[in-house]
């Protein structure tokens, strides 16, 4: 009797210690944008505002059957050198299904760097977006693009040059494991 209750008993000590299981993924988005984590600028004064971006196809790993996202966070930071004339640059990173919809809502991490003057480098730091069950994060693949919104100072100023690097871009993904 003794040994059936301790069989028991280490069986139910099992099953508490099975609690939910949860992958995973911390994803540096910056390493895959090589060579395209630094935008440009060169605008007459008066212009705005324009848009230049960047944006690349990720294929997700696959097999995880039943997974469902727990939560998904983004951490993004960029610095902006601008060498001559003013004006504020938007910085905007999205993650869309399809190409077509990435810079159509609302962008995940946003910041902005205020008016800026003559030389000048302003660190953008958006703070750290958190988007429990996204359904963006559910597909097998995903777009990302980053964006940088420039407005330039009236007419008759210098033109706005200078440019954006994106520093840091990581996702973490969080998975409820159910792959079977």
């Amino acid at each position: 009797m003794r040994a059936k209750w301790l069989c028991l008993m280490g069986l139910a000590g099992a099953a508490a210690g099975c609690g939910q299981g949860n992958l995973v993924f911390n994803v540096d988005v910056l390493s895959f944008l090589s060579g395209a984590d630094t935008m440009h600028y060169d605008l007459p004064g008066g212009v705005g505002p324009v848009d230049s971006s960047v944006s690349r196809f990720f294929a997700l790993p696959g097999g995880f059957g039943k997974s469902t996202v727990n939560n998904v966070s983004i951490t993004g930071a960029a610095t902006l050198y601008n060498a001559t004339g003013g004006g504020n640059v938007l910085f905007d990173v999205f993650f869309a299904k399809t190409q077509a919809g990435l810079f159509t809502g609302t962008p995940y991490v946003t910041a902005s760097s205020g008016p800026v003057s003559g030389v000048d480098t302003v660190p953008l730091l958006p703070p750290t977006t958190v988007s429990p069950g996204d359904t963006v994060f559910k597909a097998d693949s995903i777009w990302v693009g980053v964006r940088a919104r420039i407005t330039t100072n009236p007419p008759l100023t210098p033109h706005m040059t200078g440019q954006l690097r994106l520093m840091q871009l990581n996702v973490r993904i969080v998975l409820n494991d159910k792959i079977f």
